[in-house]
């Protein structure tokens, strides 16, 4: 097995990252970190795991995760690849899990991955179990589900079979978010078929600084909206409509959702961001969603107001969702 970091101004966790890597029941054969144009001084402390681990570093201009992690899958050897976020965390039995699955899969199998728990940034628990409180079935059987929501199959949990990971291209470079989705929806459209750990053995950490918060994964959403509405169109002469369905309603809701998140932080630009994002959207909604999306998009953006009440909805959001976790 091999694993692959990326590397991006990631001190201040990389070496908790490395440590969980010695710690591993099943050691890999490689451990390549790719320095993703780092300015700070990860990259040396992640050097002084050298003589614990079959440590390689590799260092180019930054690019995002997308392509720190396709440099690193060129580099391996190994036949399956293991994929660490560099301010994530494992348990000691997370690869002998996830081969273990994987090797008792079908000939087919291109990917296993587990739960997560979820931490902040000093490391303490926030939730013990990420997908016991998220839609959707495990392991990812429907690509129609995969196209209606979020896969929450996140790159630190996945262990993916090398030869399936090149025969879809590996990560969109493109996409700085929701990389991992489109990855693991193209590996299923292939015929390759995945495997579900339950067991949590992976902690992710939750925070300000964290790449799924950044102003490139606002842009990298819409990417890839535009990319489902293009790879899986309407075509009513079959009365399939996965785009006026599926696709478009899911991202109209995440991009609210976001918008809601922008205001509450006085982040302008994520907020200008979500906002032309759902005018682009709302005219791949069916007709009654399309007027709802319209009316709401029209409050929204009044002055002070609009502003007032998604402030509102999404911190009314956040506390249904603390308090209907068991």
């Amino acid at each position: 097995m091999a694993v692959v970091i990326p590397l991006f101004n990631g001190a201040a966790h990389i070496e908790e990252a490395l440590a969980g890597v010695c710690a591993q029941s099943a050691p890999p054969q490689e451990v390549i970190v790719v320095d993703d144009g780092s300015t700070d001084d990860g990259p040396d402390r992640a050097r002084r795991f050298a003589g614990r681990l079959p440590l390689k570093i590799l260092q180019k201009a930054n690019g995002g995760q997308s392509a720190a992690r396709n440099l690193g899958v060129a580099e391996a050897c190994s036949d399956w690849i293991a994929f660490l976020d560099q301010d994530d965390v494992w348990h000691p039995q997370h690869l002998a899990n996830l081969r273990a699955a994987a090797d008792n899969g079908p000939a087919q199998t291109g990917w296993a991955y587990c739960d997560v728990s979820v931490v902040d940034a000093a490391g303490r628990l926030l939730a013990p179990s990420l997908l016991r409180h998220r839609p959707g079935r495990h392991p990812k059987q429907s690509v129609d589900e995969c196209l209606a929501q979020d896969m929450f199959v996140l790159p630190s949990a996945a262990l993916v079979a090398r030869h399936a990971f090149l025969a879809v291209g590996g990560f969109d470079e493109r996409l700085s978010g929701y990389e991992d989705d489109d990855l693991f929806l193209r590996l299923l459209c292939a015929g390759f078929h995945s495997l579900h750990v339950e067991e949590p053995t992976v902690l992710r950490r939750s925070h300000a600084a964290a790449a799924s918060r950044s102003i490139r994964m606002e842009r990298s959403l819409m990417i890839y909206a535009r990319k489902l509405l293009a790879g899986f169109p309407d075509r009513p002469q079959e009365g399939r409509f996965p785009s006026r369905d599926l696709i478009a309603p899911r991202f109209c809701r995440t991009l609210l959702a976001r918008w809601a998140m922008a205001e509450r932080a006085g982040n302008r630009e994520a907020a200008a961001l979500a906002r032309a994002g759902l005018r682009e959207l709302l005219p791949h909604l069916g007709p009654h969603r399309r007027r709802i999306g319209a009316v709401i998009l029209h409050v929204a953006s009044m002055p002070v107001v609009g502003g007032a009440c998604l402030r509102a909805a999404h911190g009314l959001r956040q506390h249904a969702r603390r308090t209907s976790r068991p």
